[in-house]
């Protein structure tokens, strides 16, 4: 099996698509959606929404490393630079695009940190999960306590 670094390299990560959603149009494999409309714009999703451009790359490493990049972009806020609109802030395509190609290119020359740093943050969303599902274990003990305690009345 070929290394990752191999697979993802700046020739091929010049050859993602984006495009603006349309339900109309069919979705590509190894797509993913990013907000372009609001004070979230930037998010990327994994489910498509109204007012989101569709990323498309060439395999599924290349859309986990443009999904990764996108949400740590949208994380410290850096599409916020390129909001327009007085009423509703949007951000450009042309925009967009050429900040991911400039940031994913970034991000490749010094690949191993990339690797690290999403492990790292992959630790850091299970441990959340982890969290969140203890707390709503301790929500229903809670509900569970009060329910025998009200009876009891």
């Amino acid at each position: 099996m070929r290394e990752r670094s191999e697979i993802l390299n700046a020739h091929t990560m010049s050859k993602f698509i984006v495009k603006s959603y349309s339900p109309k149009n069919q979705i590509q494999p190894h797509s993913f959606f990013v907000l372009n409309k609001g004070l979230n714009s930037g998010k990327p999703l994994m489910q498509p929404c109204p007012n989101s451009f569709v990323i498309t790359s060439r395999n599924e490493d290349e859309m986990e490393f443009l999904f990764q990049l996108c949400k740590g972009l949208w994380q410290t806020k850096a599409f916020q630079v390129f909001l327009v609109g007085s009423v509703i802030p949007f951000l450009r395509m042309d925009d967009f695009k050429n900040y991911l190609l400039e940031k994913s290119n970034q991000a490749l020359n010094d690949f191993e940190a990339h690797k690290k740093t999403i492990k790292t943050l992959r630790s850091l969303d299970d441990l959340e999960k982890q969290f969140k599902q203890n707390l709503l274990l301790i929500a229903d003990a809670r509900r569970s306590i009060y329910h025998r305690y009200i009876k009891r009345l």
